[in-house]
């Protein structure tokens, strides 16, 4: 334990105290190709891209918890925050929550359930807002749900439990709210937990989601940017690769969904994704101390620095590969 954090302390420093090479360029200067060959230098993008671990999404967001409450946000947020003014701000990652809030003010919900509730961020904020609902929150992490239930405590609105989206342990028609943050991207199968949504939802209820797709085929992406978007997924635990938005509109509807709200809303998050950018780079341009940190740390903790040095090239509003979307469905009233 006092090791790790011993090593901990010293990643700390080095990417925030003041140990920027001067030979590094700016982000702004930074070529696609020339981040994919700083990355095959330190990892092997070949090796990378043929390793599949079957438990690769709670490996993921375990080996990642520290990184995240750092790097990310020390709120516990997981997801992206959201700028469309394009500065980054913290406020950013109530963005997604808030859009949940107003759903649940003009349906009158009672009962809502969030699907990778990570460590409660979402469902904590709205409980406190609205204390005569009852909000349900499930996560494939038993860490995550371990300090999801330390911060439940003071809510008696609010329950966390180990759960898996795929086979939901609720009643038919139990919800008038199902949310998703980034999580439905780890399915192996979209149509499995799209099927099980619409089971536990009720007729009228709604299924908010905020996620990346891949904008068209990845046969159709140039071939450096396909090797980009496969590093992206799989340095983020997307091992069966984000879905192509009109191909998952289609499983949605075929399913018996009506899209309420589509939106490509890759602008509002650009400041995540550069501010990430330029933690990754600094990383990467530590030369000699990146291969020791490698050799140390946890898999998946450095393998962030991928995603985080690529998505800026691979997500953006004019960009080919992913977009990042507002998705609002419903559960029609009168079903076919």
């Amino acid at each position: 334990m006092a090791a790790n954090k011993f090593l901990k302390n010293i990643i700390i420093k080095l990417l925030t105290g003041g140990s920027k090479p001067e030979y590094a360029p700016q982000t702004s200067q930074l070529t696609l190709a020339d981040a994919i060959a700083k990355i095959d230098g330190l990892f092997d993008c070949e090796a990378v891209l043929k390793e599949f671990d079957a438990d690769a999404t709670i490996s993921y967001y375990t080996q990642s918890e520290w990184g995240y409450q750092i790097y990310h946000s020390g709120q516990d947020a997981i997801h992206m925050a959201l700028n469309p003014d394009g500065i980054f701000d913290p406020d950013g990652y109530y963005a997604q929550p808030r859009v949940v809030a107003e759903q649940i003010h003009k349906l009158d919900a009672k009962t809502v359930l969030e699907l990778g509730c990570g460590k409660g961020f979402n469902s904590c904020f709205l409980a406190q807002q609205y204390p005569e609902v009852h909000f349900t929150g499930i996560d494939l992490t038993p860490s995550h749900i371990k300090i999801a239930r330390r911060k439940a405590d003071k809510f008696a609105n609010l329950s966390f439990q180990e759960g898996n989206f795929n086979r939901l342990n609720f009643l038919d028609q139990s919800f008038d709210i199902v949310f998703a943050f980034e999580c439905l991207c780890h399915a192996s199968e979209a149509e499995t937990p799209l099927a099980e949504i619409f089971r536990v939802l009720r007729p009228g209820g709604q299924l908010i989601i905020f996620d990346g797709y891949r904008k068209i085929k990845f046969t159709q992406l140039p071939k450096l940017l396909q090797t980009a978007t496969q590093l992206v997924e799989i340095s983020m635990a997307v091992r069966h690769g984000f879905s192509e938005i009109n191909d998952w509109n289609a499983i949605v509807q075929s399913i018996g969904f009506q899209i309420q709200t589509i939106e490509d809303i890759s602008l509002a998050i650009q400041p995540t994704l550069l501010k990430l950018q330029k933690l990754s780079w600094k990383l990467f341009s530590l030369s000699w101390q990146v291969k020791i940190l490698i050799y140390l740390l946890p898999k998946y903790l450095i393998r962030n620095s991928i995603a985080g040095l690529l998505m800026p090239f691979t997500v953006s509003p004019k960009g080919e590969a992913f977009g990042y979307y507002k998705l609002i469905l419903e559960r029609p009233l009168e079903e076919s």
